[in-house]
Formats: C-alpha cells, structure tokens, sequence
C-alpha cells in the first residue's frame, strides 16, 4: 500500500516521504494537508511538486512587489481588479501592463513558492489526502520550485528525523560516496558554495566522520543532504559494486535535460521557518563499529561539479567535469533499467519506513515489483469548509463585506470617513486586497464566491482609483455635496461598459454581462442600465437573483419614458402570473416607445391567450 494511496498525517509520515513516494509514482495532483483549522495544498505533476498555496502566512505576489518598489499602488490595484474579473494569474497582467520585468516576477513567485513549500515543510502534524483526480492549475506549469531541493528542505525538519537516521544506518559504518551518475543532476538540487563543498567530501568514498566534519553547513543540513542522496539512489555505501544506481531514474522523470548550466542565472534559497522544536537530530556515529575504510582526505580531492544555479534541466552532454576542476565521475557500463531503479528506490524508502515504525510500510515487505499507481478516485463535489475553519471564516468575512460594494458612497465602500486621507484610502485598499485576494478564494471549498470576490473588487478599485486622485476626488465630492449631474468622463465610460454587456448578454455570457451592467451603473445610474441589469438577473439560470431585480426596477420605472424599464418589469410580472400588470407595463412600454417590439409581441401574446380562454 502506498503513502499515498489512503489519507495520513504528517506526525506519523513525514512529508519527506511523501515527496519521494510521489516522485516514485510519478503522481499527479494535489496534496491538501489540515491544519489549524484550514487547508493548504502542495501541487504534483509527474511526480514532481509544482506550486504550493497556504491558507495562513499567504503573501499574495503583488504585494511583495509593491514592498519591493517594483510597483506602485495604482499598478496593483488594476491588476487586482483585473485578476478578479478574469480570473488570470496576477503576474501575467502585471507583465502585459508593463510595469514589471520578467526576471522581477519570477523572483517574486520563486521567493512566494519557496515560502510557501517551507511553511508546509514545517508543519509538525496535519491530516493530508492526495487527491489524483484534483486540476493541476495551470499557473504551476511555470513553477520554479526545485523538485530534488525540496526533498532536501522536507527532510531537514525535526518530523523527518527518524526517516533521516534510518537513511544514514545503512552506511555508518562502511562509508559512502557518489553514484556514477549524479553529476549529470547535480544542478537540480541548487546547492549554495557550502553545499556543493559538502558533496565533494564524498566524490570519492569516505566515511561519515569525514562527511560530518567541521564545514559552513549546519550538521542537520548536513545530514539531509546525504540521506537525501541515499534515498534517491545518488549517494550508495562505499562497498557498493560500480554503476548506476539511479541518477538515470531521476535525471529521466524530473526532465532535466534541455538547460545549459552556463545559462542558468544565480538563485538564493529563502530562509525556512525554524521552530522551537527545531533541535539537532543524533546522527549515527560509527564509534562503536569503526569503519575499516579511512576517510577521504582533502588532499587530492577538488571541488564537486559546479551547480548550475537557478536553472533544473542540464544537458547531459556537457556534465562539469574538468573545466571545474572536479574529476569526471566514472562512466557506468551501463543504464539501469528504469522500472528496475525506481523499484530500488522504493525498497529503500520502504525499508526506511519499516525501520521508523511507522506509516502504511511499517512491518511491510519490501516489494522487488514496481509500485502499482493509486486508482483514481470517483468524481466527488468538493466540500464546503467546515465551520469554524479559516475558510469558513473568510467566506463569512465576503459575504457580510459584499454589500458595500452595492453602495454609491465611495467613502463607505472603503470604510472610511469623508475626511481620509489619500494615505488613509491606501492603507483601508492595501488591507481589504490582502484579506479578500482572489488567490485566497481558489480552494475548492471556496471556488463558487469568484463572482462576488470580483464584483466586490470591481467597486473598491473604482472607490480607491476616485479617492486617490485629487482632482477626481474633488469632482465626485462636488457631486455628492450637490447632487449634480454625472461628469461626462463617466458618462462615455458608463456608455462602454453598457455597450460591453449588451455584447454578453447577446451571446448569453450572463457572468460577464452582470459584471459590465454593475460598472455602468456605479458611473451612472440610468433607469436603462438599471432594466438591463434586471433583465440579466431574471434570464440568468444560475444565478437568478429576482429580488435583486424587483428592487432595480422599482427605482427604473419611475422614469415612465424608459420604455426598457417598463417591458423588463412587465416581463417580471408575466413570470409571476400577475398578467394584469403585465399588461399595464407592457402598454407603458409601447407608451414611452410605440416601435417597442418586444413589448407589442407581449401585448399579442397576452390577447391570444385571453381568446383561447373565451372561446372554451
């Protein structure tokens, strides 16, 4: 049975060991781990985990850039409003607004991603399921998570700790040193200097003493890196026989074969959160069965190959070798089979979690035959947060601020007095943004408030975007002081998002329709954008709102020359089964409009009717 074929839970199985069971499996699909009352989610395509989101330490990307200076507010409310209403990652607007680099936004997400993956890492216990049949998101084709540094990360925290000491019996006494094949993915790990030293001490075999000697690494970094290389077949012990023992594996199901190292920039690693039960893990020490092997000396040894940095793919015709300095590791006589190699690596892995005690392997055989994929799971509805859950708190927290996004007092949209400050209406936007990110609302539990997370934001980027700007400010204070007309600029935009939903509405995209009609009406509330809206919300089948609609077009009737208002009221009423004031309606309509055909068709229809009842 495999790890991750049946839900668990990070205390008993360390999250170490579900990255290497899915990089066994090659699995697909999303990882959701429970955890002080939410939900976060590591991602997996082929075996490798591609983008990580979390419910508490969430830094959206905008943000980040905006602390950075590489944006200003005015950008990141645009691609807010934007990113609500398209539902497009906030990264590829800011690109195509020009206001941010390439090289910039990858910075951000890689820093954003690695956090991320860190604070999942650091989780000392959650229940997880890994779904296979769960949407990989199409933002994390881009990801630029480190697929082999991740497991080093994941093992590194204290969880991992028996599974590390486990890794490291098999070699305490006879030493250990590099397969043949690991320089060809020594660039997908990241190492920083101090590491990629580290790795050197065991080009050549050498005992643990040597490797855990005196280095720039701390020693539970240390001790991940080479379990990490055990596990993964890359690190065998000393008295191994030469050849191949699963860098072909790894190099074949992590891709990495189309980047030139010489093209790869420098990357940084971002600090992983510590906790307090962050203590050092005993490694094993050799003392009681000292190794006949002496270690390794530096004396004819050089540096290991040089780390291709911020790139994970490395040709494998130019594998670093002499022009590093580094001896070129032995060629092997041949290539392990690759069923054969990740069952090697299984066994490993099961034979690790046989020895902790723990997990589905405990006590298990170790099986010789490749892993058998988990069945995929019959097609579920997601569940809804369970109260009390952080998701089920922000979903509250929407749906009791939603409402202020239907007001047309910009100052109470914001929640600020009419006398803010402009820096009292950046700071009241910044926080409503991070509290109401769309990003947050991607968890399935939460997926079907995307409409009101972008009809919110709609209203508060407009709110902000007014009250920002001094001359605009100015004008829209005159205007709530006087009750004058609207300024002509939002009369033409008004015009052209009216014109904008008309378009969807023709074509039945009902969303984007209410989306436009909402605009229109916030820069000008005419009685025929009102009726257009209502009508919007009466024909939409999924989300027909008629009280909403009753309300529109109790205030847009009043205007008796709007023959749209008085037809779509009559329409309303003829739903309802009140054809007397259908009938009202619908001759106001020809009233205000006597080339009003769809109301004339709804006269006949009402006569044709009254008819048939007469002559039965």
């Amino acid at each position: 049975m495999s790890i991750l074929h049946e839900p668990g839970d990070l205390a008993q199985t360390p999250l170490a060991a579900v990255l290497l069971e899915a990089l066994n499996l090659r699995a697909s699909g999303v990882l959701a781990v429970e955890h002080g009352g939410g939900t976060s989610r590591l991602w997996f395509r082929d075996g490798r985990p591609v983008g990580a989101q979390v419910f508490a330490g969430f830094r959206p990307l905008g943000h980040m850039l905006l602390q950075a200076g590489l944006i200003d507010i005015d950008a990141l409310s645009r691609s807010l409003a934007e990113m609500a209403r398209t539902g497009r990652p906030q990264g590829e607007l800011l690109l195509e607004m020009g206001v941010v680099s390439r090289a910039d936004v990858d910075r951000a997400l890689t820093e954003q991603q690695a956090g991320y993956f860190a604070l999942i890492a650091a989780l000392e216990r959650g229940g997880y399921r890994f779904d296979p049949a769960a949407e990989v998101p199409a933002w994390t084709r881009s990801s630029l998570l480190s697929p082999l540094r991740t497991i080093v990360d994941a093992l590194e925290r204290p969880q991992a700790g028996a599974l590390v000491v486990s890794a490291l019996q098999p070699v305490a006494s006879g030493g250990v040193r590099l397969s043949s094949g690991y320089a060809e993915v020594e660039g997908a790990f990241r190492w920083t200097a101090a590491e990629r030293a580290l790795v050197s001490r065991i080009v050549r075999a050498a005992g643990l003493d040597a490797f855990f000697s005196a280095s720039d690494v701390r020693p539970e970094r240390a001790r991940a890196i080479l379990s990490a290389l055990l596990l993964l077949g890359l690190a065998v012990p000393a008295t191994a026989a030469p050849g191949d023992t699963g860098a072909a594996l790894v190099r074949e199901e992590l891709d990495i074969l189309e980047l030139d190292a010489t093209d790869a920039p420098a990357w940084t690693p971002p600090p992983i959160p510590t906790t307090a039960t962050a203590t050092a893990i005993p490694r094993p020490v050799a003392a009681a069965a000292p190794s006949p092997t002496p270690p390794a000396t530096a004396e004819g040894t050089s540096p290991g190959p040089a780390s291709t940095g911020h790139g994970t793919r490395v040709r494998g015709a130019e594998r670093p070798g002499a022009a590093t300095g580094t001896p070129p590791a032995a060629t092997a006589t041949r290539r392990s089979d690759p069923a054969e190699a990740r069952a090697r690596r299984q066994r490993l892995l099961q034979q690790a979690m046989k020895n902790m005690g723990v997990g589905p392997f405990a006590g298990a055989r170790p099986s010789s035959a490749t892993p058998t994929p988990a069945p995929a799971p019959a097609e579920t509805v997601p569940a809804a947060a369970p109260p009390g859950s952080a998701e089920d708190g922000l979903r509250k927290a929407l749906l009791a601020i939603a409402p202020r996004a239907k007001e047309r007092d910009l100052f109470v949209r914001l929640d600020v007095p009419a006398t803010a400050t402009r820096d009292d209406v950046k700071k009241a936007f910044l926080a409503l943004a991070r509290q109401f990110h769309p990003d947050r609302f991607a968890s399935p539990a939460l997926r079907d408030l995307s409409e009101t997370v972008r009809d919110f934001f709609t209203a508060v980027n407009e709110a902000y975007e007014v009250l920002s700007d001094d001359r605009r400010r100015a004008e829209y204070l005159a205007l709530r002081k006087s009750g004058a007309g609207v300024p002509q600029a939002q009369v033409d935009s008004a015009r052209v998002d009216f014109q904008k939903a008309e378009a969807c509405l023709r074509t039945r995209d009902f969303p984007r329709a209410r989306g436009f009609y909402e605009s229109a009406i916030r820069a000008n509330p005419r009685p025929e954008y009102q009726a257009a809206l209502a009508f919007a919300l009466i024909l939409d089948p999924v989300r027909r709102d008629r009280e909403r609609a009753r309300a529109l077009l109790e205030e847009a009737t009043r205007d008796a020359s709007c023959d749209r208002a008085q037809y779509v009221a009559g329409i309303l009423a003829r739903d309802e089964g009140d054809d007397a004031r259908a009938e009202r309606l619908f001759r106001a309509a020809t009233v205000a409009n006597p080339r009003n055909a769809d109301a004339l068709r709804e006269l006949r229809a009402i006569e044709a009717r009254r008819a048939e009842r007469r002559g039965r």
